[in-house]
């Protein structure tokens, strides 16, 4: 008989003081070596921090009151400084940005294993086999600031690799992969031997079939079920939270955004890049209250042909157009609005009210007028005004994002990952939300079927080279 992996029992667990209503209240469940667990979960229940505490990162680096017990690989994490349990236990973090420390990512690899002290010869060799492993090679020696997200979060699971500890903690692993990597992820896991807990706030087609156990993280606790029930339950909980927004889309002139014969470039330039990234686009076009995905496998340019149709980036040829009349870089930051993959790159001010109050400052109306149009605001992205940045669940971040555009009223979005760390329901409702004022959306994901279902058009790109605009 197998061994329990993870024993977690009677877990309590309140961020700060004992005020505070509990994000787990007395939740109990085993993991047995070998198993691989998925537990799906809604936005700000409590699955990152769940991943946080069976690895000590929690109280420790976050003030909390825990109770209870969590053992994991036979070790009491309560008596456990989180680098002691290194060997036992790895987490991947939804946000890369929470783990990477380096200045290359061969060095990011080797960072773990130098602290466990294992000889150079072992620590070069997992280093190589791991960016073998991943197709990491050609970005060793680059900083992983660098990477797109999809790379990132495959650098993490490198990183992973080359620990080789008996527990996996996967908190949105799949989220940024493209299609050919979530497989490739889907098959390690199976064929692997080691505990792995998935923690996701979609239930995605390549989790079917793929795990041993099925549980619903809701309500404080974690309920284990058959694989469709769990299915079932958890999509109605998050059509339930997340009603459908019917679009009654504004009448009016329609506007048209295109660019023609852009070619920009990328450059590493932490690797000093002596044949930079190309960005290659003969044509392209956006029309208001249209809805037009882009796909691509991972560093394929999608993030850097985003930045520069909002003007973030320089181009070395070509033009766009607005209504059929050039337009530059300034016209772009004002007709274009860009939601980052990474919430964290746009949001910087303390408090959810200060974040939507900057992003109406535009409006020309009295104050009272202005504080119900926030207020408003908020309510339709399901956010408390005076919740702290900082300290919002991941996904939650992601609805802020969409509030602050929806006040902005800009008349073409990019939307890139929006999907990432957030329930279809929840990505559904904040694109109706931003179409129902009549822009046009330009949606960026590695979820086919997410594009399929909500993109009247695609555009592909491949190795720099955008194509395509077709019906999906």
């Amino acid at each position: 008989m197998k061994r329990d992996a993870v024993s977690v029992a009677n877990l309590t667990f309140r961020y700060g003081q004992l005020e505070n209503l509990p994000l787990f209240s007395q939740t109990s469940f085993t993991l047995k070596q070998g198993e691989h667990v998925l537990v799906l979960a809604p936005p700000d229940s409590g699955k990152s921090t769940l991943g946080r505490l069976m690895c000590a990162l929690v109280p420790k680096y976050q003030e909390g009151v825990l109770d209870g017990s969590i053992v994991v690989d036979g070790r009491d994490v309560r008596t456990c400084e989180p680098w002691e349990l290194t060997q036992s236990c790895t987490l991947v973090c939804q946000d890369p940005q929470e783990q990477l420390l380096m200045t290359t990512c061969e060095d990011e690899i080797a960072f773990p294993l130098e602290s466990l002290g294992l000889p150079r010869d072992i620590i070069v060799k997992r280093v190589r086999n791991a960016l073998h492993s991943w197709h990491l090679n050609h970005v060793a020696h680059a900083n992983p600031q660098e990477l797109s997200g999809g790379e990132r979060k495959r650098l993490l699971l490198a990183v992973t690799d080359a620990i080789q500890a008996p527990v996996w903690i996967l908190d949105e692993a799949f989220d940024d992969l493209d299609a050919m990597w979530r497989g490739q992820l889907i098959q390690r896991i199976s064929e692997s031997d080691k505990t792995i807990l998935v923690l996701a706030s979609r239930y995605i087609d390549e989790f079917r079939g793929t795990f041993d156990t099925y549980g619903l993280l809701h309500e404080q606790k974690i309920h284990f079920a058959g694989e469709e029930d769990i299915a079932v339950r958890f999509e109605t909980i998050c059509d339930e939270s997340f009603p459908s927004v019917e679009i009654d889309m504004p009448k009016g002139v329609a506007h048209t955004l295109t660019c023609t014969e852009i070619l920009a470039e990328h450059p590493r330039k932490s690797v000093g890049d002596s044949e930079p990234f190309i960005l290659q686009a003969s044509s392209f076009s956006l029309s208001s209250g249209e809805l037009v995905a882009l796909v691509g496998p991972n560093g394929s340019g999608k993030s850097t042909f985003s930045r520069t149709l909002c003007g973030l980036h320089t181009t070395i040829r070509g033009f766009f157009s607005y209504d059929g009349g050039v337009v530059d870089r300034k016209t772009l930051h004002r007709l274009v609005g860009y939601v980052f993959q990474n919430p964290d790159f746009e949001l910087f001010l303390p408090t959810v009210r200060d974040e939507l109050d900057w992003s109406a400052r535009h409006v020309s109306c009295d104050k009272q007028t202005k504080k119900r149009m926030v207020e408003e605001c908020a309510e339709r992205f399901h956010l408390n005004l005076t919740d702290s940045v900082a300290t919002m669940a991941y996904g939650m971040r992601k609805h802020l994002q969409g509030a602050i555009h929806y006040l902005l009223d800009r008349p073409f979005y990019i939307l890139d990952e929006l999907d990432s760390g957030v329930t279809y329901s929840a990505a559904f409702e904040m694109v109706a939300l931003l179409r129902s004022r009549g822009a046009g959306i330009l949606l960026i994901t590695h979820d086919r079927a997410f594009a399929e279902a909500m993109a009247e058009r695609t555009y592909t790109i491949q190795k720099g080279i955008l194509s395509g605009g077709t019906t999906v």
